[in-house]
């Protein structure tokens, strides 16, 4: 059996979804682990590689689909970490109380003492005060 052969044995494909559902060992965030070549790695990282090539330097590999067990490489994409973030649940991080996108310079006003503070709020409060 090759290794591409015991790694799709391990999938089962959703048909609604799209999603190939990773069957074997995960672990408690949900991500799928595969040993290859005597070292583990993580599913998606596998199937991204198996199907689109080599993850370039710097990037990490993100689930459009936001499943973390799904393996479908048309669901994965190589991003930078600040974009994964921005995406993933980490992105409440980076909006402010009201969801409007913190990320991007011209969102956010920054103060003096080094804070940042969301314009679009500000700016309404602005215009309400």
């Amino acid at each position: 059996m090759t290794i591409q052969e015991r790694f799709e044995s391990h999938i089962e494909p959703i048909t609604v979804s799209g999603c190939w559902l990773w069957m074997a060992y995960t672990t408690k965030a949900g991500y799928g682990r595969f040993k290859i070549n005597g070292k583990m790695d993580y599913a998606h990282r596998v199937a991204y590689k198996m199907y689109k090539g080599q993850i370039p330097k710097g990037l990490q590999i993100d689930h459009l689909c936001r499943v973390r067990g799904c393996c479908n490489p048309d669901h994965l994409e190589a991003v930078t970490c600040k974009e994964n973030n921005r995406r993933g649940w980490y992105g409440v991080l980076w909006r402010c109380k009201n969801g409007h996108d913190t990320t991007r310079d011209e969102n956010v006003i920054k103060k003096k003492t080094g804070g940042r503070r969301c314009r679009v709020c500000h700016n309404d409060w602005l215009r309400n005060n």
